[in-house]
């Protein structure tokens, strides 16, 4: 009996390679784990809420994502993201605002945006003239979506995005020239949502990411949505929600996987609830809802 022959057909050479297995491919990516957080500890001053950035090939597959989910061309998108990578000036004031804030010792000044990237591609995009994003915390991803705003204003598209969160003091990232593009609503957000009134192009949420509490929100958010309305969240690697309620109201659902670059954490993502096919570019639309 050949080696291979013992190994691959018979329960003792099973149990032999266990110990075998175990070292050439559990131990190499355990490992690599192991060093990039030993690496972080004492690199980044993070505790909750991690940043990244995402690898190149992550990146590549997130503008496809977002060229299937808003049905603009690929290389549109891409070039929204090149946008966002080379705003200086952005990247400037979130450092200043990181070092002048109270927190500053359990933030990272340099800003890493992650699948952020792709929230900023969709509003750039898409055009969005109200978007309402749950859970705010220091900011980062709703002065990226300003930033968009902001971009989307100086080509005559202007928008805002309605921020909700239940802590006072929240969204010290968000400064002037962006703020301008921004309205903080401070409460449960829940109960912030009930009482919207706007109709809503594109709703985040990033808030408590309980399943019942996601659900809430949606169920909160639903009678202010109109057909072409864009359903995000952060939370969908983690609940089948958004696909829920994508389901319930006809709609497509997407998965993104983010994957993150020098980081132990093995990442979030972006799901989005959205009509497959449908070029979605809110300024032709009606503002109404159904």
């Amino acid at each position: 009996m050949s080696i291979r022959h013992f190994v691959r057909f018979t329960a003792a050479g099973r149990i032999l390679m266990i110990p075998v297995r175990f070292a050439l491919f559990g131990v190499p990516p355990a490992w690599r784990q192991l060093r990039l957080a030993a690496r972080w500890v004492f690199a980044s001053k993070e505790y909750y809420n991690w940043t990244y950035d995402l690898t190149d090939l992550n990146q590549a597959y997130l503008a496809s994502y977002v060229a299937v989910v808003t049905g603009h061309s690929l290389p549109s998108i891409e070039a929204y993201l090149a946008e966002l990578k080379h705003d200086e000036a952005l990247r400037q004031i979130l450092r200043e605002r990181t070092l002048a804030s109270p927190d500053r010792h359990s933030c990272d000044v340099e800003p890493r945006y992650g699948r952020r990237i792709g929230w900023y591609a969709i509003v750039r995009a898409t055009k969005p003239r109200v978007i309402v994003e749950t859970g705010v915390d220091r900011g980062l991803g709703t002065a990226v979506i300003a930033a968009a705003l902001a971009k989307n204003a100086a080509e005559g598209a202007p928008g805002t995005v309605y921020a909700t969160d239940i802590v006072a003091d929240c969204g010290h990232l968000v400064a002037a020239p962006y703020k301008k593009y921004c309205e903080l609503l401070i409460g449960d957000s829940i109960d912030l949502l009930k009482k919207f009134t706007l109709p809503v192009d594109i709703f985040i949420h990033d808030s408590d990411h309980t399943p019942e509490y996601e659900w809430s929100e949606f169920q909160a958010i639903a009678s202010r949505l109109h057909p072409d309305s864009l359903v995000m969240s952060d939370n969908s690697a983690l609940t089948s929600k958004l696909r829920d309620f994508a389901n319930q109201r006809g709609l497509d659902f997407l998965f993104f996987q983010d994957q993150p670059k020098d980081h132990w954490w093995p990442g979030d993502g972006i799901g989005t609830a959205f009509t497959l096919g449908k070029k979605v570019y809110f300024p032709h639309l009606p503002a109404t809802v159904t």
